[in-house]
């Protein structure tokens, strides 16, 4: 492979060709040394960049949870809506993410627990966010901070039980979300 100084760009490429070859091989079944003869680098070189087959997975899995979340920041953050209609919009979103970089990886039958692994880390990134909206939604009340930090923890991460309602049920767990949030919102 031809020599290269950047190391954001060395990285990205390292990172590239190991989710092709988790992709095609599974993430049990390809080593440290398959990535460096993919690239036709050494393996050192891949462990200049990642301490770890698994270090760089997590890297993938904190990317692609982000590039997933970044398309919601705006409808959640969209103040011509009511915050219910937002943190609605919020679940639809994180049921049915867009189709991402490495989305048929991380949606192919069989690795089910790496789709949870992301599931996880997106809710992670979108609850800063989601207690933010909350802050302003419960200024001026006498909710606390630690009321509303919670509120935002079981709004974000009671979504991943929805997730895997079958469509059948969608419906039912759609409306059920949205009782839910009258009541955590007070707008019963």
């Amino acid at each position: 492979m031809k020599r290269v100084s950047d190391p954001e760009i060395r990285k990205r490429q390292i990172l590239d060709a190991a989710m092709k070859l988790f992709y095609e091989k599974g993430y049990e079944n390809t080593s440290m040394a398959d990535i460096a003869k993919e690239m036709d680098i050494t393996k050192g070189l891949c462990y200049r960049y990642y301490e770890s087959k698994q270090a760089l997975f997590q890297s993938v899995i904190e990317e692609y949870a982000g590039e997933c979340c970044e398309g919601f920041l705006p409808a959640l953050q969209d103040r011509s809506k009511d915050i219910k209609e937002r943190l609605t919009g919020l679940l639809a979103g994180m049921i049915h993410p867009e189709e991402g970089k490495y989305h048929d990886f991380f949606h192919k039958p069989g690795n089910e627990m790496i789709h949870d692994l992301i599931t996880v880390t997106m809710c992670r990134y979108m609850l800063p966010h989601v207690e933010t909206e909350l802050q302003d939604h419960f200024k001026g009340t006498d909710r606390s901070a630690d009321e509303i930090s919670m509120t935002a923890q079981y709004l974000v991460f009671g979504q991943i039980g929805l997730q895997h309602v079958n469509s059948r049920q969608a419906d039912a767990a759609a409306a059920h979300y949205g009782m839910m949030l009258d009541r955590l919102l007070g707008q019963e």
